[in-house]
């Protein structure tokens, strides 16, 4: 058990620095947002996934190894356990209350961002809608009153 602890322990570590870049990445997405830098948004969601792969590997490390610990411990979180408590338990319970928090920030700043991706969206489509019914007035305007051609000889 001792030794699942300390793997779990690492793993969650891991996760947390992970998630620590995540949030920087996510931050300079909002950034890019705002400013309208299309490019180094494509190249921060790209190095967003990267990270994602990343914490997925760790994850699928992470949860056998959890299931292990539960089952061994009979139950269903590592919260609910009472009288074993070592201090490798409590540090790996402040890891995750560490991470916890790390995704909910994390949540937080991927939700303004999303408001304000929506909002430059609705912005670009609106004056998309505009430009097009301009378009139309022109067009119509174009058939209705544009002179007749004529066609002038000036050898005369």
């Amino acid at each position: 058990m001792h030794n699942n602890i300390e793997k779990l322990t690492r793993i969650v570590e891991d996760k947390i620095e992970r998630l620590k870049e995540f949030y920087e990445v996510t931050e300079k997405i909002g950034i890019s947002i705002t400013s309208n830098n299309l490019e180094e948004l494509k190249n921060l969601l790209a190095t967003k996934q990267k990270i994602i792969e990343e914490i997925d590997k760790l994850d699928a490390d992470f949860i056998p190894l959890y299931n292990a610990f539960k089952k061994e411990n009979k139950v269903e979180s590592i919260f609910a356990l009472e009288g074993k408590i070592t201090r490798e338990i409590s540090k790996l319970k402040a890891l995750f209350i560490e991470a916890k928090n790390l995704l909910e920030k994390i949540k937080e700043k991927d939700d303004k961002n999303l408001q304000n991706i929506t909002a430059a969206f609705e912005k670009t489509k609106n004056k998309l809608e505009e430009l097009s019914k301009s378009k139309e007035g022109y067009i119509e305007y174009l058939k209705y009153y544009t002179p007749d051609s004529y066609f002038l000889d000036k050898k005369r």
